[in-house]
């Protein structure tokens, strides 16, 4: 199997791997954690609000908006997922010390976190409050109204400012792999048409 090929089976189990990790742990305590950490972050905006877990299902409420918002923080509202995308794309970087795949790792993650409470803040706040321009084009928005084109905006523009803050920051090599990834791949599909014409010939 030719070098790219390798390369490229390696980072797509590795982040196959982790992907599904993040999805199979157990994450009601990530989700307390979210949902509390949002809770304080909206009492330090001067947001009344509260959160708890019934029935295994974890809560947030706005109180005292214009109107009445209580949202459910699900494993998929936390974040995790992303992480276990960056764990699968950092962790088999090649020729880098173990310290700098670590911290990398630890910045990609805190960065994530940060900027999904701020995800779930703002699409919580939206929905209770009415905020120009948004009310002008929404008169009553249920929490579906920002849900979608926040969590859009923020994984789109968040994930792109924390590759970029971990390459530059930490680990360089994790933006050199993105950059190389489309000849990567081109370079593979290459190796493996070779490989399959090589194995048409034996066989004929």
């Amino acid at each position: 199997m030719g070098s790219s090929l390798r390369r490229l089976a390696l980072y797509s189990a590795s982040v196959a791997f982790f992907y599904t990790l993040s999805m199979a742990v157990p994450s009601l305590w990530f989700e307390a954690l979210t949902a509390w950490v949002s809770h304080t972050a909206m009492g330090l905006m001067g947001l009344g609000s509260s959160w708890g877990v019934d029935g295994g299902w974890v809560w947030l409420a706005l109180e005292g908006g214009a109107r009445p918002v209580r949202v459910y923080i699900i494993r998929e509202c936390t974040g995790i997922h992303v992480c276990g995308l960056l764990a699968g794309l950092i962790l088999p970087l090649e020729g880098v010390e173990a310290e700098r795949r670590l911290k990398g790792l630890a910045l990609g993650w805190a960065m994530v976190f940060a900027l999904n409470i701020l995800r779930v803040v703002a699409t919580v706040a939206l929905t209770g409050f009415d905020v120009p321009p948004f009310s002008w084009l929404v008169a009553s928005p249920n929490v579906d109204t920002y849900h979608y084109p926040v969590s859009f905006a923020f994984g789109v523009v968040g994930v792109a400012l924390v590759v970029w803050a971990v390459s530059g920051l930490v680990l360089p090599e994790l933006g050199d792999l993105l950059v190389e990834a489309p000849g990567l791949a081109a370079a593979s599909a290459q190796e493996a048409w070779s490989l399959l014409r090589g194995a048409r010939r034996i066989e004929s």
